[in-house]
């Protein structure tokens, strides 16, 4: 592997490294900053050094320098906290089609959502899972009013227009 002269590559000046250093002090890119403020200044002759000293792994002050040189401090400063944890399984276009035929009337259950997302090939594993998905969407189903089976529509809207309002 050839030896990298660190304040050969790293273009910025040190008073920049550490005006950028200050700016960042309370947010999770200080220690990229950091790290290249140590090796500009010969603090640390290379990314061994500068990882025991900021207290992270070789690999990542590796991964950071590389993005350094891909792109310079625009590419270095890039916040990646938003792609963190698990992506949503369910299209844009799957989830209208779902509410759709939800308003419809084709879907009261969250089973029956669970199938219909599964035929458009939207693996859910378990219909409880689709369960949370409405949850987070903010999606409520809309069921009617249970009615009894022997129960008379007729006699029952009689009963509502002749009992008294009060």
């Amino acid at each position: 592997m050839p030896k990298i002269d660190y304040p050969q590559v790293i273009e910025e000046g040190q008073e920049e490294l550490e005006k950028l250093e200050k700016r960042h002090r309370y947010s999770h890119l200080f220690h990229r900053v950091r790290m290249l403020r140590l090796l500009k200044s010969g603090e640390c002759r290379n990314l061994e050094q500068a990882a025991e000293a900021l207290g992270y792994s070789w690999r990542q002050c590796q991964r950071w320098f590389a993005s350094y040189r891909e792109g310079a401090l625009k590419e270095l400063l890039v916040s990646r906290v938003h792609e963190r944890g698990p992506k949503e399984l369910v299209t844009d276009e799957a989830f209208e089609a779902l509410e759709e035929a939800m308003k419809e009337g084709q879907i009261a259950t969250i089973a029956q959502a669970h199938r219909f997302l599964l035929n458009r090939g939207i693996d859910y594993a378990h219909p409880e899972s689709v369960g949370q998905l409405l949850r987070r969407r903010k999606v409520k189903l809309k069921t009617g009013r249970l009615r009894h089976e022997k129960a008379d529509t007729e006699e029952q809207e009689a009963f509502k227009k002749t009992s008294l309002a009060k």
